[in-house]
């Protein structure tokens, strides 16, 4: 198959703006694209005041700028204006669009917003040539190509709870898998969403993955983590153990009396009662499926967990 390039634009308008079935709203991908292959990198050097040379001391994953031509037409039956506008509309400085790329092996996005206005230079009237190319300056400030997350479930069999109500003890403890897996170029972190019931504790997996970045891959090969169990069920709990996750690692959201989850936080505060305890690692490019142990205790049969693996990737196809 040709290599499909498509655009979802903010409002959900659909560009075909190559391969099969191109220029469905009247815009083609012009070429000369700039921007979309690796993601952008800097690396740091670390050197004494009398050093020779540098030593290497990390890298930063930078934004991504991509700058591409488009060529709009009136060939699918609207005039060049009208194709002009809806592509315009498509686009915004402070929203994602999507920029689409699919292959046989693969159809990853990219979340771009315009950087800068688009470049028109038309040579002549556009009224009469209805054939315009018009010069996109965009930005991804996540500078990776995504492809769908991949989940898992397990669920409780069994009730947990103590057979006296009111006693503090006699909770059991159901343990299970789940399997996890990172075919990507990127650590990847791992999202977690137990469900919310009253008193109900989660036990989720934090292992090393052999990482020495705190000296203890060893001690941390096995790491768990007992959840702290909600007060209330009508919230979503979402456990992001990305460290930079930008609205905490535990984050729940109260279900209001439509049915729709309210802002991030406006659930009770669980990670209050973390005290202290932090998801440390990430699972490493390149893992295989592996199975990873959860667990819960204080809940009646049915309880569930999902885990999902995000897809980050440097390019948008290949690196498999």
């Amino acid at each position: 198959m040709n290599t499909i390039v498509e655009l979802e634009g903010v409002n959900g308008t659909w560009f075909r703006l190559s391969g099969e079935g191109c220029g469905d709203q009247g815009v083609y991908l012009a070429t000369d694209v700039d921007g979309i292959w690796d993601a952008p990198v800097q690396t740091i050097a670390n050197a004494a005041a009398f050093q020779t040379g540098s030593d290497y001391g990390g890298l930063r994953n930078l934004h991504r700028d991509i700058v591409f031509g488009v060529v709009i037409t009136d060939d699918n039956g609207n005039s060049w204006a009208q194709n002009d506008s809806e592509w315009r509309k498509a686009w915004a400085y402070d929203r994602d669009c999507r920029l689409w790329i699919e292959t046989e092996e693969s159809r990853r996005y990219l979340s771009l917003r315009l950087a800068q206005q688009p470049i028109f230079k038309p040579e002549s009237d556009p009224f009469q040539g209805e054939v315009e190319r018009v010069v996109m300056t965009c930005r991804a400030h996540n500078p990776w190509w995504w492809e769908d997350d991949v989940t898992d479930t397990w669920t409780s069999t069994i009730d947990t709870r103590p057979a006296d109500p009111s006693s503090e003890t006699g909770h059991k403890v159901q343990l299970g898998d789940v399997a996890v897996s990172n075919p990507t170029d990127n650590p990847i972190w791992l999202v977690w969403q137990p469900q919310s019931v009253p008193a109900a504790k989660a036990l989720l997996p934090d292992f090393s993955f052999g990482s020495d970045e705190y000296d203890r891959a060893d001690e941390d090969a096995a790491r768990q983590i007992w959840m702290p169990g909600p007060s209330i069920a009508n919230q979503s709990i979402l456990v992001d153990t990305d460290p930079e996750a930008r609205d905490g690692q535990v984050v729940t959201f109260l279900r209001k009396s439509n049915g729709k989850l309210g802002k991030p936080g406006s659930g009770e505060p669980l990670w209050a009662q973390m005290n202290g305890v932090a998801f440390l690692y990430s699972v490493p490019p390149y893992t295989p499926e592996t199975q990873l142990p959860v667990g819960v205790s204080n809940a009646a049969s049915g309880w569930s967990v999902q885990v999902r693996c995000r897809r980050p990737w440097s390019r948008p196809w290949g690196l498999e």
